[in-house]
């Protein structure tokens, strides 16, 4: 079977969606042909449908976060104006939202749990020409447009016994500057405005899984022989958060890796010992979560019960060895004022990261956050897809306009990033011109694109 994989990404980052990846090594395992294809800002509808026909498609997969819940509706209406083949849909916004897939006749199927066998069960039946409707993970539609509903099947429990997501899938230039690596799955904390909470909930538990040390670093050798990268990123939500398994795969990759990489930490899970475990097994930079700056709202809205000391001990920790920091921010949050905002500013210059990033709060569905925004109107452009990387904020909460937020996200990168103030004003107009161009019709878009195209 032939199927066309897609995956819309953030404006113009390309960089593997480790799932996505596990999933299309799955199915390639079974000798089925995958296509992927990433849609960035450069990426027209009318090139989706191109390429789907040009590969003879006979199944077409969707990996979709809710904040591109409404472009895939879009492009599944205009994938099935044109071929009469499934559509299935995956990823976060299908687990946490699966009643959302009775707002489109367009798509067939919701995976609403772990897609990689699942997925491949739909496929096998489709080649098969058997009915696929009674596979577990998934929601479907009978004829007369209503929802089946299919229990959850478990969760992977030993993550070993899958193959090394497929990264050869992806195009070149993912990995141009870094490789993203991801080695566990769940998450031991629940912060409101994430995924996780939801999880949590869905899966009765907080079940956390490892692919084990040794396996991790042969997927990594395997990556490495085929690939040069200066940097590798391991993305787990908490790198260190089992203790014996970080000690076991660091004194690993001492021995048999010799490149640096940048992980993801909370401040409560980084001390000394584990700054030192890191620094040695060749780590060059750590990220770790600040969100805001204001403790009462970490601790009453994000539910992150984090102190400032913790904070900031732990990128003490983190310079004290040596390794580069990057602090996690967000601001547009429901509760925050200027004030606590400004905490946020005054903790960011306390603390000095090598590096901050600073974005604005996005609804994701599902999360608690999400939920406490929908029910108290708060969302006014559920349709917008990249927001918190440009200032704006899609939702209308009280103590702050989003003129504020705006002003504010720029007041952020001003004294914490941007001191130079060339730099800022610089870095500002392309904010405002990136935010013009994401507003601009969709056909003076493709005559912006035809003009570059001639060099103009």
């Amino acid at each position: 079977m032939n199927i066309f994989m897609i995956y819309p990404s953030q404006g113009n980052m390309i960089s593997p969606y480790y799932g996505l990846a596990s999933i299309i090594s799955v199915l390639k395992q079974a000798k089925h042909s995958v296509k992927l294809l990433i849609i960035d800002d450069e990426v027209k509808i009318k090139d989706v449908v191109r390429s789907i026909s040009e590969f003879s498609t006979d199944i077409v997969g969707i990996s979709c976060m809710s904040n591109y819940w409404q472009y895939v509706k879009e492009l599944s209406r205009e994938i099935k104006a044109s071929f009469e083949i499934p559509i299935f849909v995956g990823g976060p916004h299908a687990i946490v939202c699966p009643l959302s897939f009775q707002e489109t006749k367009n798509i067939d199927g919701f995976c609403i749990g772990e897609g990689e066998y699942a997925f491949l069960e739909v496929v096998n039946k489709i080649g098969e020409g058997m009915d696929f409707r009674g596979t577990t993970n998934f929601y479907f539609k009978d004829s007369e447009n209503k929802i089946i509903k299919n229990e959850r099947r478990l969760m992977i429990s030993n993550l070993d016994d899958l193959p090394f997501p497929d990264k050869d899938t992806f195009p070149k230039k993912a990995f141009m500057n870094y490789a993203n690596f991801i080695f566990s799955r769940g998450c031991p904390f629940s912060c409101s405005y994430c995924c996780n909470s939801a999880f949590h909930e869905i899966f009765k538990g907080k079940a956390i899984r490892y692919r084990s040390a040794g396996s991790a670093i042969k997927e990594i050798e395997v990556f490495l022989k085929k690939y040069k990268v200066g940097l590798l990123s391991f993305d787990d939500d908490c790198f260190n958060k089992n203790p014996k398994w970080f000690k076991e795969f660091c004194l690993e990759y001492k021995e048999r890796i010799k490149i640096p990489f940048a992980c993801n930490t909370r401040p409560e899970l980084l001390n000394r010992e584990s700054a030192k475990l890191l620094k040695e097994a060749g780590c060059k930079r750590v990220n770790i979560g600040v969100e805001s700056g204001d403790e009462g709202l970490r601790r009453t809205v994000l539910n992150r019960n984090i102190k400032d000391s913790d904070i900031i001990r732990a990128f003490d920790c983190a310079k004290e060895f040596g390794l580069e920091t990057m602090s996690f921010n967000m601001v547009g949050f429901p509760g925050e004022t200027k004030a606590s905002i400004r905490k946020t500013i005054e903790l960011n210059k306390r603390i000095k990261p090598t590096y901050a990033q600073i974005t604005v709060f996005y609804p994701y569905a599902g999360s608690p956050l999400g939920k406490l925004c929908k029910e108290k109107g708060y969302i006014e452009d559920e349709a917008r897809l990249y927001s918190f990387f440009e200032g704006d904020s899609i939702l209308k909460i009280p103590n702050l306009s989003k003129k504020d937020i705006k002003n504010l996200f720029f007041r952020f990168n001003l004294e914490v990033n941007d001191k130079n103030l060339i730099v800022h004003i610089t870095k500002r107009i392309k904010h405002i011109f990136y935010s013009w161009y994401r507003h601009t019709p969709l056909f003076m878009k493709n005559i912006l694109r035809e003009l570059k195209q001639w060099g103009c």
